[in-house]
């Protein structure tokens, strides 16, 4: 089973375990029980036992809005931190804030890495959510106008997986147009689904060649297995997915 990578999974636990530590924190400070603790959450600690299981959740969905609200958090709290410790509202002792501070600026500084941030602005690169990729250019491609018969072009692959291809073409598309496919198989079988551009590929813009990446739409499973026993009978290669 594919897996996030691990900086993101372990971010991900310690935020939706949040609450059980602050619950923690005050028994530490005050010397009370479970049950004890519960009255010294006022509504600043309430506040912030639900927002950090969002920002948890934030930074498991690994998209845009997590990446800023996670951000936004830890500069927050940090600030927040410190005003607490600085008017004495809070018994934390100051090695502790500073502590604290400095973890949470190590989340910072490893956030706004490229390697780390990237797959939260390009959901290309979030390759724990892909199908495996293999190499396949016998696959002829009839591509034609959405729900009809009409062909408007013909393509091979370059690459196939269950959920996608990568269609060799030089006709012009955008990202974002839909058509009908036929998907004639090396072994002359055929299957039929719709496909949508998700990008394009100009010639040596990368080591693809020059055509689209399409997404299969309204496929089920046995159209996804097809495709996979298809690749397992001849052998296909798969593609290494590229590291940034």
């Amino acid at each position: 089973m594919k897996k996030r990578p691990l900086i993101i999974r372990l971010l991900s636990y310690l935020y939706f375990a949040s609450p059980l530590f602050l619950i923690l924190e005050i028994m530490w400070l005050y010397g009370v029980n479970p049950i004890r603790a519960l009255h010294f959450i006022n509504w600043h600690v309430a506040f912030m036992m639900i927002l950090t299981p969002i920002v948890g959740y934030g930074i498991w969905s690994v998209k845009k809005w997590g990446y800023y609200l996670l951000l936004a958090h830890s500069i927050l709290l940090m600030i927040n931190n410190i005003i607490l410790y600085a008017v004495n509202v809070t018994p934390v002792p100051l090695w502790a804030v500073i502590t604290f501070n400095i973890l949470l600026l190590g989340v910072v500084i490893a956030f706004v890495r490229k390697e780390v941030n990237t797959p939260y602005f390009n959901p290309r690169l979030r390759w724990w959510e892909q199908a495996a990729r293999y190499y396949y250019d016998k696959m002829r491609i009839v591509v034609k106008k959405l729900g009809t018969d009409k062909t408007i072009f013909e393509a091979r692959s370059f690459d196939v997986s269950e959920t996608g291809a990568f269609v060799v073409a030089n006709n012009k598309v955008t990202i974002g147009d839909k058509f009908s496919l036929e998907l004639v198989l090396a072994d002359k079988s055929m299957l039929y689904t719709d496909g949508e551009v998700v990008w394009v590929n100009k010639p040596k813009k990368t080591d693809n060649p020059a055509g689209f990446g399409c997404k299969f739409m309204n496929h089920n499973n046995l159209f996804k297995k097809r495709i996979r026993f298809h690749l397992m009978d001849i052998g296909a290669k798969m593609k290494e997915r590229a590291v940034n």
